[in-house]
This record gives structure tokens, C-alpha cells and sequence, in this order.
């Protein structure tokens, strides 16, 4: 079955090619970047940009195509904007004024608002490009993360494509059903989401059942977790170091 949703198809090449750090440093650099770029002020604009630069520099050197990566972020752009228009109303004060046109506070921090979800997102999608999910999974091992939340993650991610694919053929089905519009209200879509969802659980005990029936027990993978290595954590450190100075020149 092909995996139409991998967000390793973003590369060019092989997504399954060594970092030139550890995956679990990988993680752990991502994770401080990510609280880095939260802790910029409201109203700080250019602290978000200098940020925005490690990502590009990441994704370029990578050579992940930038255009799958828009896209992506335009799924979600309905949801960013929400989060950032209540600033709109909320802070009505100028703040700059630029050409005579005053910018109001609430414009600015509308912006970093976008602007941070914007560079985290990309961050996170250009690992993910070149990460497959469950090198993922072991390098939350490695960082000694629960056994069973490392099985469930990897488990929700593998099967969350036959949900996507249930999801279609039901609304296909309802789509050739449905006339003039006739079929396709709220309620008719509430119980087809209930339908899918009970689906689903008879569907996981039955998955639960054969694979306990073959020998499981609380792991997919039974390889060790690799711990992190001193190159890792030097790295690591490398990176909250120019992170750190980043945040503090901007």
C-alpha cells in the first residue's frame, strides 16, 4: 500500500539517510529550538525572523523541496489565523508608525503569533522529511521515554492511514448517495463520524487479539535503545549555545 501521507516523500532522495547527529539529538535540538522560538516576546518580529533562519538553512542543506512544505502549512493556515486574530481586537493601539500608517499592537503581535507557529511547523516537517517515523520512535527510546507510549505512537501513526482510508470510502459512498445536496447535513455527518469511530475500536480489538495471539507483549521493536553518545550531547549543547545567543542579540 502506498503511503500517500509519509512526510518523508518530501525528499528527493532516500528519507532513511543518518543525520549527521543522533536521532535522539535530532529530537532534543528540535525541542529546545521549539521553546526558544516560544520565548520570544510578543513583540518581537525580528527575534521570530533570525529564528526562521535555521529551518530554511536546514531544509536547503537537506535538500527538502520548499513547495511540498507550503502546502502543508496552508492545510493548517485556517487555524493559525484563528489563533492570531483575537490579537487583532484585543490590542487596537499603535504601536509603529510607518509612512504615515499606524501599525497597532495587536497587527505586530497577530504577526510574531503566525510567524512562530509558522518556523516550529517547518522545523518539525523538515525532520520529519528526513526522519521516518519509526527511526522517530526509537530515538524516543534512546531519550528513555515509556516503552508503552513509544508502542502507542508508533501503532496510532501505522494505522491512522486505514482510518484516512476508511474515512474516504464512507464519504465516497455518501457522496453517491446524496442528491441536490440532500444527505449531506450536519447530522448525517455526526453519524457517520459515530459509525467510523465504532468501526474503528471493533476493528483495534481485533488487531489487539491477532497480535497478542502471535506473541506480543508490550514492544514492536525488541532491538536496545542506543543511548546518546558524546558527540550527541556536545552537539546538543552546540546547538542551546547559538540558540541562546541568537535569543539574546535579537
Amino acid at each position: 500500500m502506498t503511503n500517500r501521507f509519509d512526510i518523508g516523500n518530501l525528499r528527493n532522495d532516500n528519507p532513511s539517510r543518518p543525520l549527521p547527529v543522533g536521532d535522539g539529538a535530532a529530537i532534543v535540538m528540535l525541542a529546545l529550538f521549539i521553546l526558544f522560538v516560544i520565548s520570544v516576546p510578543k513583540f518581537d518580529l525580528a527575534g521570530v525572523i533570525a529564528f526562521a533562519a535555521f529551518p530554511l538553512l536546514f531544509a536547503t542543506a537537506a535538500g527538502i523541496p520548499l513547495l511540498p512544505l507550503l502546502k502543508r502549512l496552508v492545510v493548517v493556515s485556517p487555524f493559525i489565523l484563528f489563533m492570531a486574530a483575537g490579537n487583532l481586537a484585543l490590542d487596537r493601539s499603535a504601536a509603529v508608525t510607518i509612512a504615515g500608517l499606524a501599525i497597532t499592537g495587536g497587527a505586530v503581535s497577530a504577526s510574531v503569533i503566525v510567524l512562530k507557529t509558522v518556523v516550529t511547523l517547518v522545523a518539525l516537517l523538515s525532520l520529519m522529511a528526513i526522519m521516518p517515523f519509526h527511526r522517530f520512535g526509537m530515538a524516543l527510546r534512546s531519550l528513555r521515554v515509556p516503552e508503552p507510549f513509544v508502542t502507542q505512537l508508533l501503532l496510532v501513526w501505522r494505522y491512522s492511514f486505514l482510518l484516512a482510508e476508511e474515512a474516504e470510502m464512507m464519504q465516497k459512498a455518501r457522496d453517491l448517495r446524496s442528491f441536490g445536496g440532500r444527505g449531506k447535513g450536519v447530522l448525517v455527518t455526526a453519524r457517520l463520524i459515530g459509525s467510523l469511530f465504532i468501526g474503528t475500536t471493533a476493528r483495534a480489538e481485533r488487531i489487539y487479539m491477532a497480535m497478542s495471539a502471535r506473541g506480543f507483549i508490550a514492544a514492536l521493536d525488541s532491538r536496545p535503545a542506543m543511548p546518546l553518545k558524546p558527540g550527541d550531547v556536545a552537539a546538543i549543547a552546540g546547538a542551546a549555545a547559538l540558540f541562546a545567543l541568537v535569543r539574546h542579540l535579537f
